[in-house]
């Protein structure tokens, strides 16, 4: 069993609260392994999460956090505030305020990038790294092409103009009939954001290069994690990606572009037994 918080708590990073969401084991003694920070991507948010929480808190302490302008944290208004190192900062910041020295961190899509920075910051203090759905740079073109439609609405028409870019996109995608839950929370979650955070990291990701000295010489342990429709970084990007750092191991799941939310079980098994090994 995991015990989730309730509500969600605040660590303070360079004087600005970030708001996170953790769960834990309860019941009987757990060995001793690393914690898990999870950072979720573009327009998104710690529930994000949501599906594969309790499992992933099955043996370990995880916390899934807001980036800066996103759910429940407050961000900047300068899009200049969301490049990938300022994210970045605001990741370790966050282990840092939650007093750990070393820790598992996973970054989806947008938060894949990021976390690529932590290590180029830290790696040391990293156990092991799952880039989940993201890629070693800038996304595919059609990708760009919407990112870059997404944040041209937001700043001429505010986030509502932004929203019916993003959702018309979305729908020309889709594989199969929506959500009706799920897309009344993205909508509502969309129009919560900060705009300077959909435009400086709309920015930071159709700029994005590889960073190909840290990845050549890596030697964290990593799982290179993606959808077997994954769109935004496909196929050819994910091997370029795995490809690029000695050892990873790369594994294919069901699902699009959010498997952990398509097809939590499937996703759970690998990230599970890849963590467990890294903490041997």
């Amino acid at each position: 069993m995991t015990r989730s918080d309730a509500s969600p708590s605040v660590v303070w990073v360079d004087g600005r609260p970030l708001a996170y969401v953790a769960a834990r084991p309860t019941g009987g003694r757990q060995r001793r392994v690393a914690p898990l920070l999870l950072v979720h991507g573009f327009t998104g948010s710690k529930e994000d999460f949501d599906a594969v929480l309790p499992g992933l808190a099955a043996d370990r302490i995880v916390v899934a956090i807001d980036l800066p302008g996103h759910g429940d944290s407050p961000g900047p208004r300068r899009p200049e505030a969301y490049d990938l190192p300022a994210l970045a900062g605001w990741v370790l910041g966050a282990a840092g305020s939650l007093g750990w020295e070393r820790f598992h961190l996973l970054g989806h899509s947008l938060g894949g990038l990021v976390t690529q920075r932590v290590a180029d910051i830290a790696s040391t203090r990293l156990r092991a790294l799952v880039l989940a759905d993201t890629g070693a740079g800038a996304p595919a073109d059609e990708a760009i092409e919407g990112l870059e439609a997404i944040a041209t609405a937001v700043r001429r028409d505010g986030l509502a103009a932004g929203w019916h870019e993003r959702s018309r996109r979305a729908a020309a995608r889709a594989a199969g009939a929506p959500d009706p839950a799920r897309e009344t929370f993205d909508r509502r979650r969309f129009h919560e954001l900060e705009p300077g955070a959909v435009i400086g990291e709309a920015r930071a990701l159709v700029t994005a290069t590889p960073l190909r000295a840290l990845l050549c010489g890596f030697e964290v342990p990593t799982l290179i994690l993606h959808g077997e429709h994954e769109d935004i970084w496909p196929e050819p990007d994910q091997r370029l990606l795995a490809g690029l750092i000695p050892g990873a191991r790369r594994v294919v799941v069901p699902g699009g572009h959010t498997p952990q939310l398509d097809a939590p079980q499937a996703w759970l098994g690998p990230v599970r037994a890849f963590l467990a090994e890294a903490d041997r």
